[in-house]
């Protein structure tokens, strides 16, 4: 009974197997793929674009977090008024496409 039951779950493990891909050789074969990409790319100016965007939006980040919400009132009181309209929204916007966290 054990050994028929035992060829019966080895039968459905082998055939979801066969359905179901595997992950390590998937992931394997990303990681050749994209350390092709990146050995036989030339350096490119939308490389060095992008990191620039990125460190730009998130010092703009700490600045609308940090800067405005805190420092600002804390230390100088005066300048709250005199300050633009919060570009929070926007800011995250593009900062978490670029991460591809969605919008």
């Amino acid at each position: 009974m054990w050994a028929l039951l035992g060829s019966l779950l080895g039968g459905l493990t082998g055939a979801v197997g066969k359905i179901l891909p595997d992950r390590g050789k998937q992931n394997e074969s990303q990681s050749r793929v994209n350390e092709a990409e990146v050995n036989g790319a030339p350096a490119s100016v939308l490389r060095l674009w992008r990191s620039f965007l990125g460190w730009m939006l998130t010092l703009l980040f700490g600045w609308e977090v940090a800067g405005r919400l805190i420092i600002v009132p804390l230390f100088f009181p005066g300048w709250c008024e005199h300050l633009p309209p919060s570009a929070l929204n926007q800011i995250m916007t593009l900062l978490l496409g670029m991460l591809g966290l969605g919008f």
